[in-house]
């Protein structure tokens, strides 16, 4: 029966996860700042600044709801910033070129490659929590 409720929780998780992301990284990411966050080679740009900066407000809530003010906490939702910066940053220049040619395919597999990158870094970031928080 434990492992049966561990299961649920874990399938919870999961989801919850899943959910927030797809919340934080589409629906809250403006046409601008989605359109924006692939231009020009300078590491800073502002649309994709403000992006992450929404997309990590969002997870830090989450993870306070679940957690409470813990280090953990503040520290997983600074990783979440940097990572999801870099990725974003190095993938919508990938991208951008490959959808303005009409190279959807290879577009997407770009875009694919950013999701997993993102879903890898939140569970890693999540169990980090947890092991910060039981210990």
């Amino acid at each position: 029966m434990i492992e049966f409720i561990l299961l649920l929780v874990m399938f919870q998780i999961t989801i919850e996860i899943l959910l927030i992301h797809f919340l934080a990284d589409f629906g809250l990411q403006t046409h601008h700042q989605a359109t924006t966050k692939g231009e020009g080679m300078k590491v800073f740009n502002w649309g994709l600044f403000k992006h992450v900066l929404s997309y990590s407000l969002v997870w830090l809530v989450w993870l306070y709801c679940q957690f409470g003010l813990e280090w953990s906490v503040l520290i997983g939702t600074v990783f979440i910033f940097i990572t999801h910066y870099i990725t974003d940053w190095i993938t919508s220049r990938l991208s951008k070129p490959l959808f303005a040619e009409g190279n959807y395919h290879d577009g997407f597999v770009v875009v694919g490659a950013d999701q997993l990158v993102h879903y890898i870094t939140l569970f890693f970031i999540y169990t980090y929590i947890i092991w910060q928080t039981q210990n």
